[in-house]
């Protein structure tokens, strides 16, 4: 705006020293007779001259600014152009990457390796042992995601195991959502020759809810076993380095095909209990316990529940889709004993949809009949179980197998004998 004004006032003073000329020369024409006059005439055409002279400089000198000006504002204008093009163009030069690149910079917006909100763990303990020799069982993974729910049929295993050949050996599981978020799990498989092994058979321990002793519910029987009782059981197993085989080696132990290391115990936990998700689920996950939660699929939150308290230490299995309930004339009275051998079928299979996985099953208040059995062998469970308290024994016959009930009144002494 300055430069504006000054070439204004420029405009101005030429018209100031144009007006005067005009005037003299019009002054000494009509007065050319006289000499006095003349002369004035002629003095006042040379003092014109020279306002013309210094006018033309001033022009000059503003043209100059004004051309500077210019260019200064060209090359300013430049660069600020050269910026926006190539901020623009940035986006379209990544488009045009090789496709192999560009899928491997962007897979659906989400980088790789980033696990978004899956949770996957591996079955049973994190390192597995096998005795030189043997052949090794594959005890898999879990995973699940809070949009997509259960993910454990995506799941891919890479990785070999040699048993001929003492060592450590990596088996990797890998996951993606339907958003492109990737997440994984290692297992440790070490191969030795030698190591203390159980014997017998494995203690498979049945919990049901737990509670929090401040706050208890109004209604507490044996099944309810309070945080300050389960807490230190967790704690004894974690400090004795108890291992947690996962049912694929519990199936093979069972069938004598496959030996385990010594102190070996499964958790299991049923009903899928709000309380236990509450309270249990963040105790297993402190101490690094895995257990096995048997879940009813016709519990309508239970898919919710699965996702909300998921955990890298918590796997879910069947305890049936509708059969969790009265209508039977077997022991406690549950409708298996009702249902027909399709009926049986069809029902696990549904139940496999929630938990994603049919590894193993509980039944419905520990009732079983002849045909209940064949129907659960029919639909490949690795291991079925009832109520009755025992260990399941190398041997036995893996649709029927017993577990060690844990009660919420018993002392750590108890527990501890229970499980030795």
């Amino acid at each position: 705006m300055a430069k504006h004004h000054e070439s204004h006032g420029s405009r101005g003073t030429r018209r100031s020293t144009v007006e005067p000329r005009v005037a003299y020369s019009r002054h000494a024409e009509t007065h050319s007779a006289h000499g006095s006059q003349l002369h004035y005439g002629q003095h006042a055409s040379h003092r014109s001259a020279a306002a013309i002279a210094a006018q033309r400089t001033r022009r000059i000198a503003v043209l100059v600014v004004a051309a500077v000006v210019a260019v200064a504002l060209v090359i300013t204008v430049g660069v600020v152009a050269h910026g926006w093009f190539v901020r623009q163009s940035a986006p379209s030069m990544q488009q045009q990457l090789p496709t192999t690149a560009h899928k491997s910079l962007t897979r659906k917006t989400v980088p790789q390796l980033d696990p978004g909100n899956i949770v996957i763990g591996v079955n049973g303990s994190e390192t597995t042992y096998v005795l030189k020799g043997e052949q090794y069982v594959e005890g898999g993974a879990h995973a699940i995601e809070p949009e997509d729910g259960v993910l454990t049929g995506n799941i891919v295993t890479t990785g070999t195991v040699d048993t001929n050949t003492p060592g450590d050996y990596t088996v990797q599981y890998t996951v993606h959502d339907s958003t492109g978020h990737e997440a994984s799990a290692t297992r440790t498989v070490k191969v030795v020759d030698t190591m203390d092994k159980q014997t017998g058979g494995i203690p498979v321990l049945m919990y049901h809810y737990v509670y929090d002793p401040a706050n208890p519910p109004a209604d507490v029987d044996a099944n309810w076993i309070p945080t300050t009782s389960l807490e230190p059981q967790l704690q004894y197993l974690t400090q004795n380095n108890f291992y947690y085989p996962s049912w694929p080696e519990v199936r093979a132990f069972i069938d004598s095909k496959h030996s385990l290391p010594k102190n070996s115990i499964v958790m299991t936990f049923d009903d899928g209990e709000p309380h236990f998700f509450q309270y249990g689920a963040p105790l297993l996950a402190k101490y690094k316990v895995p257990a096995t939660s048997f879940v009813i699929g016709a519990d309508g939150e239970a898919l919710n529940k699965m996702k909300t308290y998921a955990t890298p230490y918590l796997e879910y299995e069947s305890h049936s889709f509708d059969m969790h309930r009265a209508g039977g004339t077997v022991g406690h009275g549950g409708r298996i004993s009702a249902m027909s051998h399709q009926e049986i079928v069809d029902d696990l299979k549904q139940s496999e949809q929630v938990t994603g996985s049919l590894q193993a099953f509980a039944y419905p208040f520990g009732d079983t009949t002849p045909d209940a059995i064949e129907a659960v062998k029919e639909t490949g469970t690795l291991a079925a179980f009832t109520t009755q308290y025992g260990w399941a024994d190398v041997g036995a016959d893996p649709m029927n197998l017993p577990r060690v009930r844990i009660q919420g009144t018993g002392s750590l002494d108890t527990f501890i004998a229970a499980i030795q």
